[in-house]
């Protein structure tokens, strides 16, 4: 059935109101007057067709998913749960941007035959009404579902990134996001992503990533969920997926054998943030939170300042990965093996990478003879 104006109408406003805009951001955003949007929107004129194309890249969504026919079922955005600190806005937008950006490539490698594959199913939180302990059950229930019980995760970044694809099913880009913005978690049909900002340290990237992880394994559908505190989230998802993540990196049993034959002084303290890469407050609550320290020891441990604490093992990596960036390995395996055949172009590669598409051509292309060396032509990929 054609595409009714009521209809496109409807689904403009609900847009509008998912991305949390207004009217008259949205009206200035196209250039139009607030009461020739507010009628468009009323039904009581057409959009015109330049109208539809900028109000679906201010608000970061495909024009043909506006557009669809009538009746056709639309989800302008997909089940998204981000984390930024206190005092941000427009950071949010962005960053959601970029992940329906990777949402639509991936739509379209689905299109072209090539879908995300098919996460491992895991369990879901356990009914109860404490999220602290639902998200500590639910790290433990998955570290069991992967075989890794008690094991340390791997320690570099990098590592844990193509661990967490190769083990979790799910996606995972770390790239600079506006300040503010810690990360974001995305779920779109089979395609998990989660979105981290290298523009933070790497005990918060670490941290991060494990936080999103529980947002898609929990099924959090809100469109964002904000947390101001790395540590100290307030609604029940977000104490849930901090637990998580605290479970996920520092395994109770884990930390419970390191200090069963030891004093909790300093040096020990130094050998298990250089284990589990994590920051001193969030090793400081931990041992708190599996009753290892009371409060005053807690308190202890974050008061700790020396340059043993500040060049522990693994210091310097993680002082260089901070702004560094890493596409999702999942989505650029399918798009590079989408290039090799010709069903994508550099630049879509390009962008998914975040380089300069003339330079990844030359890159990817066999090496270029000239008629003296008698070898092949010119690459034929297409820009």
């Amino acid at each position: 059935m054609a595409l009714s104006p009521l209809t496109l109408a409807r689904r403009i406003k609900d847009a509008v109101h998912a991305a949390g805009r207004s009217q008259r951001e949205v009206a200035a955003a196209i250039g139009i007057d607030p009461t020739a949007l507010s009628k468009a929107l009323a039904g009581q004129r057409a959009f015109k067709s330049l109208e539809v194309a900028l109000i679906a890249e201010f608000l970061g969504l495909s024009t043909d998913l506006l557009l669809a026919d009538d009746g056709v079922e639309t989800s302008p955005h997909p089940a998204l749960a981000a984390r930024i600190q206190a005092g941000t806005g427009p950071a949010v937008r962005q960053a959601v941007q970029l992940a329906e950006q990777l949402r639509d490539l991936d739509s379209l490698l689905t299109d072209l035959g090539r879908p995300a594959r098919v996460g491992l199913p895991f369990p879901a939180p356990r009914e109860m009404a404490d999220p602290v302990h639902q998200g500590e059950l639910l790290a433990k229930d998955v570290r069991r579902s992967v075989g890794i019980e008690f094991d340390d995760l791997p320690l570099e970044l990098e590592t844990l990134a193509s661990w967490i694809e190769e083990s979790l099913g799910i996606d995972v880009c770390i790239t600079p996001l506006p300040v503010g913005l810690d990360g974001l978690a995305l779920t779109s049909g089979q395609f998990r992503l989660v979105l981290v900002s290298s523009g933070v340290a790497a005990t918060r990237q670490r941290f991060t990533v494990g936080h999103e992880i529980c947002h898609i394994l929990s099924g959090d559908v809100q469109d964002l969920t904000v947390d101001e505190n790395v540590l100290g989230g307030r609604t029940p998802d977000e104490q849930r997926a901090n637990a998580f993540s605290a479970a996920f990196l520092m395994p109770s049993q884990a930390i419970q054998a390191a200090v069963e034959s030891r004093p909790l002084d300093e040096a020990l303290v130094v050998e298990l943030l250089g284990r589990f890469r994590v920051s001193l407050d969030a090793l400081a609550f931990r041992l708190h939170n599996v009753g290892i320290v009371d409060a005053t020891g807690r308190d202890r441990i974050r008061a700790m300042s020396s340059v043993r604490i500040a060049l522990r093992p693994g210091r310097v990596h993680d002082l260089q990965a901070r702004n560094e960036r890493r596409a999702p390995e999942g989505l650029l395996g399918r798009a590079m093996d989408a290039f090799a055949v010709g069903q994508l172009s550099i630049r879509a590669l390009s962008d998914l990478l975040g380089t300069d598409s003339d330079r990844l051509l030359d890159e990817l292309s066999p090496p270029r003879f000239t008629s003296e060396d008698g070898g092949p032509g010119e690459s034929t990929y297409a820009l």
